[in-house]
This record gives structure tokens, sequence and C-alpha cells, in this order.
């Protein structure tokens, strides 16, 4: 239960992410790649609605809430689960962390772009569509993944010493 809890509250988090920069990109509209339609002219409702600055505190706390559910909601479930659940789900937490802290830093620079002006929005554009576009994003993701259990690795050996075995041989 605890993997499924984990899994489906990151699916979750990464989708509705997911769903916000496409929102964003839609209602661009006449400046993407295709004109204006009704799709166009109700993500820009919608776009309205959640980026308006007085709603802005109210779509911030809910986000806020469902994260801090979501984690309470794991502590309880991790409570009555089996050590090996829990080790499982420590380990996919790493990864998910880096996953979900580099889409957090592509959407805020997605919203860099967005709001700024001048040479900030120009590279905050270019930045953005070259940390999205697909060979990047797996290279980027499996050059971290590597320094990051390499880094582990070498932290563990400090901690445990070297892997190396004794044997003790007896003469006859």
């Amino acid at each position: 239960m605890l993997r499924i809890t984990f899994i489906a509250g990151y699916a979750i988090l990464l989708l509705g992410l997911i769903a916000v920069i496409a929102l964003k990109v839609i209602s661009l509209g006449q400046n993407a790649s295709w004109g204006e339609s009704p799709l166009v002219d109700k993500s820009r409702s919608i776009d309205a609605f959640l980026f308006d600055p007085s709603r802005r505190a109210i779509v911030i706390g809910c986000i806020v809430a469902f994260i801090i559910g979501w984690l309470l909601l794991l502590k309880n479930i991790a409570k009555k689960s089996p050590q090996w659940e829990r080790t499982w789900v420590k380990t996919l937490t790493v990864g998910c962390t880096i996953m979900m802290g580099f889409f957090f830093v592509l959407a805020a620079v997605g919203m860099t772009a967005h709001y700024s002006t001048g040479i900030i929005q120009e590279t905050a554009a270019k930045l953005g569509g070259l940390m999205s576009s697909p060979v990047v994003m797996e290279l980027s993701f499996f050059f971290i993944g590597f320094i990051l259990l390499t880094s582990y690795n070498i932290y563990r050996r400090k901690a445990d010493g070297d892997d190396f075995v004794e044997m003790e041989i007896k003469d006859k």
C-alpha cells in the first residue's frame, strides 16, 4: 500500500506540473505554431483563473495542502508497512526528488520566460527549450544520476571501508 500511495501522489504532482506547463503553452495561442481555436480560448480562461494574483494564495495553498496531506498519509502508512517496503520507497524517493526538482526548475524557467521582458525573457525561453529537448533532458538525468551514484559510493567507502575480504589460509 505504501508503494501505491507514493507512486499515485507523485504521479498526481508530476502530471499537475506538466498540465500547468501545457496550459501555459496552449494559452499562447497565436504565438505558438497553431492559430486561434476554442482550445486556446478555454486555456486562456483557465490560465487567467489560476494565475490571477488574487487567487495565487489559494492555488499555492491547495498545492501545499495536497503535498502535506500526501506526506502525512505516507508517514502513517509507513508505520504499518514492513521494512523492505519502507526501504524500497526510500530508494524511489531519491530518484523522484531528482526528477521533480528538474521539473520545478523547468517550470521556474518557463515562468521567468513568461513574466519577464527583454534579454532575460529570451534567455529563459532558450534555456527552457534546451532543457526540455528530449536528448538533453535524458542525458542530464543520466549524468545527474551517475554523479549521485558515484558520490554515494565514495561516501559509503569512506564510511564503511574498502570491500576487501581477507581469507586466512592455514599451512599444512
